[in-house]
């Protein structure tokens, strides 16, 4: 009599699925907020009172965004915060130096404030009423746009373009 042994293997522990939870996509959004976003909006889902910033790099941009947008005086407490482009819409007549004093502006603004934001070109178009006719006689628009680059947020030849309505 021959006795033959029966085993049985069991393949229950050996190996993960690919259904298992590990291998789900786990990147979440991060929940804590980093700065309120302009323009002001009420909060909705992890945002307080207000819509916020949860990335870094958004916050950047929309921090460079309000910089070149705010003239002097606009900053309770720091005076000479912003580009003060404002300062220089009747400035119009002496078209070089106004794109002169409007690069210089946005060049030492970013400098003085966000040194973390290196600028690699500003650009200038001028429109008249000749190019522009729903244009008024007398008034310019400004496309001033600023290509910028975050290296440590590896953020490289971004654009925010400032427009500006000057006349003089």
């Amino acid at each position: 009599m021959s006795t033959t042994t029966r085993r049985t293997i069991n393949f229950k522990h050996v190996g993960t699925k690919i259904s298992a939870r590990k291998f789900e996509n786990n990147i979440t959004e991060p929940t804590t907020p980093i700065g309120i976003k302009t323009p002001l909006r009420i909060g909705t889902g992890n945002s307080n009172l207000f819509d916020m910033h949860f990335q870094p790099t958004d916050q950047i941009i929309d921090n460079l965004k309000n910089l070149i947008k705010t003239n002097f005086g606009e900053r309770l407490g720091r005076f000479n915060y912003g580009a003060n482009l404002q300062s220089l819409t009747f400035d119009y007549a002496d078209i070089g130096n106004f794109e002169n004093n409007a690069l210089v502006n946005i060049r030492e603004a970013i400098d003085k404030s966000m040194p973390i934001v290196e600028i690699s070109n500003i650009e200038v178009i001028s429109y008249t009423k000749e190019d522009s006719p729903e244009l008024p006689a007398g008034i310019a628009k400004v496309n001033i746009a600023v290509i910028y680059n975050i290296p440590k947020l590896k953020i490289i030849e971004a654009k925010l373009t400032a427009v500006i309505f000057a006349g003089g």
